[in-house]
This record gives structure tokens, C-alpha cells and sequence, in this order.
């Protein structure tokens, strides 16, 4: 029984994005730290159709939605902007593969930003994504909570 835990015990929880958060707190304030910051932020909303949460379609949207507006506020770099609101199209339509492939070109253009650690945490969401087949958005999680 030597490393089962009991019924009753609870898994400690773990956050993916460690390292990127842990760049974004270290990076200088404006662009950079912008930038790892939407990149956290779109690594969430991407984690967010894979499973076990699989949030609804309509819960996404309207993550979606705000996101776009809080995006749009950031001093982020031009191309960096547009290539993160790639990812948008793949989120409305919870069209996993589409995700992948642009948040494969976010990477690429954010990688001056990015540590290894970080890109390690994102190539991996990103394989998720692609790995992860489309068919039918589930409709499990109701919940506003982030």
C-alpha cells in the first residue's frame, strides 16, 4: 500500500503554466511581461477545451470575448498581437487542432520572451491540442470560476 493515498486524501493540485508565470513575474514591466502574460492567458483559455474540464462552447465564447478586449489593451508587439489573436478563430469554433497550429506560431513569434522552461510548457499544451481529436465540444462545465 506503500504510495496509494487513502480514500479520503486529496491530490494536490498542480498549475501547467509554472515557469510562464514565474517568466512573467520576472520579466521587465511593459511589452515583454505583456506578452508572457497574454501568452499565459491564452494557454489557460486553449487548456480550458481539453480534457477534464472541457468547457461548454458558450463559456468559452464568452472567455473568449473578454479576453480579446483585455488583449487588445496590452503594449504588445504589433506582430505578436496579431498572431495571438489567431488563436481566437480555433477557441470560437473549439477546434483543438487550429488551436495547435496557431499557438505553434505564438511561440515562434514570442520566443525572444519565452524561456526554455516556458516553451517546454506551452509545446506541450500545444501537443495536447493537436493530440486531442475535435469531435463535438462537450458541454460539462457550466462553472464562471477561472
Amino acid at each position: 500500500m506503500l504510495g496509494q493515498l487513502p480514500r479520503f486524501a486529496l491530490v494536490t493540485p498542480v498549475f501547467r503554466f509554472r515557469a510562464l508565470t514565474a517568466a512573467a513575474g520576472r520579466a521587465a514591466l511593459g511589452g515583454d511581461r505583456e506578452t508572457l502574460i497574454a501568452c499565459l492567458q491564452l494557454g489557460r483559455l486553449c487548456a480550458g477545451i481539453l480534457p477534464p474540464y472541457e468547457l461548454s462552447r458558450e463559456l468559452t465564447l464568452e472567455r473568449t470575448e473578454h479576453t480579446k478586449q483585455w488583449l487588445s489593451s496590452l503594449a504588445v508587439p504589433s506582430g505578436i498581437r496579431s498572431t495571438a489573436f489567431g488563436i481566437f478563430g480555433g477557441l470560437t469554433g473549439h477546434d483543438r487542432a487550429r488551436c495547435a497550429l496557431a499557438f505553434e506560431d505564438l511561440v515562434k513569434a514570442a520566443f525572444a520572451q519565452l524561456d526554455e522552461a516556458s516553451r517546454v510548457e506551452l509545446n506541450a499544451l500545444i501537443h495536447e491540442l493537436a493530440a486531442s481529436p475535435t469531435v463535438g465540444a462537450r458541454h460539462t462545465m457550466q462553472s464562471h470560476a477561472s
